[in-house]
């Protein structure tokens, strides 16, 4: 990539030497291999969004229908007049949102509330401190992950939650514009995580990708 000393300098303000600096593996290299890793970072950044998306939707839609049907009925709006199911930072986050839209619309709707909470919110659902509230009822595990590979072990949710977990971290890094090709476990890897609690969703997630996807395809193009 040819640079002028110019453009060197534009792109310095509008992006900081901070930012690209963080690109850099050893102190040799120069502009123009950091700019390519920054917009590399970009692409790969954007070629995440389907499968978070689908994801992200999946997992909260699952979680709130097997609540829903065999939990509590109608728990969500419920949980609103009531704390019922729900820990204290988790009923403050549905309060908040709650809330917000509130202020938006006075005619709130079941839907409207399930997908303005944050991911983080239904990732907080699977955590240790739910074991008991929810995953340790029958048949809720297999309600949410019908697809799941491992059959017998008794505490199932134990292996999702550090994989979700660290989904909703790179989740928020892309969405704040962060470096993730990175990373320190491989993005590669971050991508197949993704895939495999997605399959553990719904087998037929994933034909779903088919045309918006092009992770694979740009993971190749690494500078």
């Amino acid at each position: 990539m040819n640079i002028t000393d110019i453009q060197k300098q534009e792109f310095i303000d509008i992006i900081s030497s901070e930012r690209l600096n963080s690109y850099k593996t050893i102190q040799e290299e120069t502009f123009a291999i950091l700019l390519e890793r920054y917009m590399y970072n970009i692409k790969v950044a954007e070629s995440f969004y389907p499968i978070l998306s689908i994801l992200e939707i999946a997992l909260r839609n699952k979680i709130h229908n097997s609540i829903d049907k065999l939990i509590k009925s109608d728990w969500l709006l419920s949980e609103i007049y009531k704390q019922d199911l729900l820990l204290d930072n988790e009923h403050k986050i549905l309060m908040d949102t709650f809330n917000k839209l509130k202020f938006k619309d006075k005619n709130l709707t079941k839907g409207a509330l399930i997908s303005e909470l944050t991911f983080g919110f239904w990732v907080n659902l699977c955590k240790k401190s739910y074991k008991t509230i929810l995953w340790d009822k029958k048949g809720f595990f297999e309600s949410v992950f019908p697809f799941f590979s491992i059959k017998k072990e008794m505490n199932k949710i134990r292996f999702i939650s550090p994989d979700l977990k660290n989904i909703l971290q790179l989740r928020n890094r892309i969405f704040h514009h962060e470096i993730i090709i990175n990373h320190k476990i491989g993005i590669e890897n971050c991508y197949d995580k993704i895939e495999k609690i997605l399959l553990s969703i719904s087998e037929d997630s994933l034909s779903l990708l088919t045309e918006t996807c092009k992770f694979r395809d740009i993971i190749k193009q690494k500078p």
